[in-house]
């Protein structure tokens, strides 16, 4: 109890630091079988007739060091630190630092929950709901995580199949137990494969190395002729060909053999939740069929972008499955063409393609609508929102060329990009494109005057279609 509102001159405790006590700096929270330590600064007094006693609880705990020091008006002060081993049962414990004084009418006092340095590692285990020696191929068994008899109360649970996250949409609730720790369960319904699966429980609490416990799922043979054995098939479904930004994609979940029609399927991109789903359920003998679908909006930023299928009886999971977007995603590139001269009298014709995915492309140069035989190919650069960006550089040499030259640069997503070069002007006063609505866009600089434009744009497109570019 800190008392503050003493007479001045009366001795108290002296609070530079937290609640009178000095923890070290930098210091982060203890595990079990570490000691800390605690000082406890009092004063001013007018005499050394004080005395310092520390309580873990009830019981007194020796000090480990005290000393005394006085101010310039001859007041004294008296530190006490104090070493406490940590057992894991101080949740609900405390340090307090007690001082008297032959003048005062009771003693000074101060006390710090332990808890506040103490921090427990959980015990681990992962246990499921059905016999391994019978688990069938396509079973679905629910595995529980536990762990127990943890502080404080901040950890995060997750799940790994093969090494792999496994993406969760709940977070499990913490209980407190009496001794003031923590315990938690978090449940995963994972389906029996024949080859067999790795499940991981992670838990990751603040400042330690996370831990973890494995189980193996595996599936026994099955007698023949034993009864009829019912088997539930998931699958999620997109389109068969890419789409581009602005556009949507539908994706569709089927499932045939549950054994209840009280099912939810939810769809989430990037952890929020797409409205206008559609789910159907459908009887089918003694089971139901369930399809579900929802249109999910592309947009250019969508590379990295996740759908997670998430379907749930009552407050089991049934089901989910992550779907990366770039799988259905098709960004065309911006393609831009420019020309440079150099010392040696080349121009430099530099085709930039920009921000297109997937990263498979194909650059082709063309002079006069004739391929060039070119072995090397330019790889593309993956820029930080995971799209691609590809840079290509011709040389050309127009000082024996008595009229225009025109190179082309073909890329692959059907873009098409020319240059117009003249001999000796190396300007360009124009950038000319034919209309998207043909199968290639191509650029134009013309190096010729203005008043001319249109009968060389007419001449450039009748030259490409005649060599059917």
């Amino acid at each position: 109890e800190r008392r503050d509102l003493l007479p001045s001159g009366v001795p108290r405790f002296l609070l530079p630091f937290l609640g009178g006590f000095l923890l070290p700096s930098g210091r982060g929270r203890t595990t079990p079988g570490n000691s800390v330590p605690f000082n406890c600064t009092a004063g001013p007094f007018n005499s050394t007739n004080f005395n310092v006693t520390w309580l873990k609880d009830s019981d007194e705990h020796p000090p480990s060091s005290q000393s005394q020091m006085t101010d310039d008006k001859g007041r004294y002060f008296v530190t006490s630190k104090v070493l406490v081993l940590l057992t894991g049962k101080e949740v609900l414990s405390q340090i307090t630092c007690q001082v008297t004084h032959g003048h005062l009418a009771e003693p000074l006092q101060m006390t710090l929950n332990l808890s506040e340095v103490l921090q427990v590692i959980p015990t681990l285990k992962i246990t499921m709901d059905a016999d391994g020696t019978r688990i069938q191929v396509h079973q679905r068994v629910n595995l529980t995580c536990h762990a127990s008899h943890f502080y404080p109360a901040s950890v995060q649970i997750i799940w790994m199949e093969n090494r792999h996250k496994i993406p969760t949409v709940e977070s499990p609730q913490v209980t407190r137990n009496p001794d003031g720790t923590y315990s938690l369960e978090d449940t995963l319904q994972a389906e029996v494969t024949l080859n067999g699966s790795e499940f991981s429980c992670w838990v990751v609490q603040e400042e330690q190395p996370p831990i973890q416990a494995n189980i193996t799922l595996q599936a026994k043979a099955s007698n023949r002729g034993k009864g009829r054995m019912l088997t539930t098939s998931n699958k999620v479904e997109g389109p068969l060909q890419r789409a581009e930004p602005g556009t949507s994609i539908q994706l569709t979940y089927t499932s045939s053999g549950l054994h209840t029609r009280q099912v939810s399927v939810t769809w989430l991109k990037n952890k929020q939740e797409l409205p206008k789903s559609k789910t159907l359920i459908l009887a089918s003998g003694d089971t139901y069929n369930v399809t579900s679908s929802v249109l999910v909006p592309l947009q250019s930023d969508d590379m990295n972008s996740e759908v997670l299928c998430h379907v749930k009886h009552k407050l089991t999971t049934v089901f989910q499955k992550t779907i990366n977007l770039d799988q259905y995603l098709r960004i065309p590139p911006t393609v831009t063409v420019s020309q440079s001269s150099t010392p040696s009298g080349l121009v430099a014709v530099t085709c930039l393609v920009q921000r297109f995915y997937p990263q498979e492309t194909h650059l082709t140069w063309l002079e006069h609508c004739h391929a060039l035989k070119r072995t090397d190919q330019p790889m593309p650069r993956k820029n930080r929102d995971g799209s691609y960006t590809l840079e290509s550089l011709h040389l050309v040499n127009v000082s024996r060329q008595k009229s225009e030259w025109l190179v082309t640069c073909r890329v692959q997503h059907q873009h098409t990009c020319s240059v117009l070069i003249k001999p000796h002007s190396m300007a360009s006063s124009a950038l000319w494109c034919l209309g998207p609505g043909t199968s290639t866009l191509t650029f134009v600089a013309f190096l010729l005057g203005v008043k001319v434009l249109l009968l060389v744009s007419f001449t450039v497109s009748y030259v490409c279609r005649r060599w059917k570019l």
